[in-house]
């Protein structure tokens, strides 16, 4: 009787939003955008230096001979399956979330609050096989006496993605009326246009392209929401963020 359990929580729309806001708050982490993932893209990229006496890990990203036991890659991993579970805790009980009355969560923000964590674990599940290729593939949560899931293809893996992506920009809300930092209908339309882009860059393959570039226009075609700044350096400025460019911002 004195604390919470899945069986008893989703009773309104406080606990609703405290479940969607954990997965956003993992994304804040060290593996994340917190530190770690700013190292490996732009080490990797060769975009900035570092000093070879005290800063070896990270001269392990700009001459990739980075491998599992590096610690930075490990919190990656664990960060990303921490926010997958986040998302399908939300997901899994979509049932009870549904039967809230209306009076008190309307169907609007049940799709929206949904939307969000199918965006989310899409996001994550983006993180992961962009980086290692077949990775496990959750989307039930394993009870504690599971020892885990294999490596699943890829190719399922890209398949949930874009299955998220498009429940996502059916059921979030546009950027004009959601609160920033959330994710929202152009934000899952442009990440599902990027999913089809990676995979279109290793099957060359048409109907990839075409995908991308019908996901892309959904985002393009939306003038009140998305057009390119008129001072670049908008893009850059903590007082100018969630501007007129910014697709989605963690």
């Amino acid at each position: 009787p004195n604390k919470l359990t899945p069986e008893t929580f989703f009773k309104n729309e406080a606990q609703v939003q405290q479940a969607v806001n954990a997965i956003y708050a993992n994304l804040q982490t060290r593996g994340l955008y917190q530190r770690n993932l700013y190292y490996a893209l732009d080490n990797m990229a060769q975009e900035q230096m570092m000093n070879p006496a005290s800063e070896a890990d990270k001269l392990q990203y700009s001459r990739f001979t980075f491998d599992a036991t590096h610690l930075a890659i490990g919190e990656y991993w664990k960060s990303c399956y921490r926010g997958i579970i986040r998302a399908n805790f939300v997901i899994n009980n979509e049932n009870l979330i549904r039967q809230i009355p209306e009076n008190e969560l309307s169907q609007t923000m049940k799709d929206k609050y949904i939307g969000e964590a199918r965006f989310l674990r899409a996001l994550y599940y983006f993180l992961l096989v962009t980086r290692f290729g077949d990775v496990p593939l959750y989307t039930v949560n394993p009870d504690a006496n599971e020892s885990g899931f294999p490596r699943a293809p890829k190719a399922e893996v890209w398949s949930q993605i874009e299955e998220d992506l498009e429940i996502a920009a059916a059921q979030c809300r546009p950027k004009s009326i959601e609160e920033k930092g959330r994710a929202t209908s152009g934000a899952a339309w442009a990440l599902l246009g990027k999913a089809h882009l990676f995979q279109a860059n290793a099957s060359n393959s048409q109907a990839d392209y075409s995908a991308a570039g019908n996901a892309f226009l959904q985002v393009l075609n939306d003038h009140e929401n998305y057009r390119l700044e008129d001072r670049y350096l908008n893009n850059f400025e903590e007082e100018t963020e969630h501007g007129i460019e910014s697709v989605f911002e963690v």
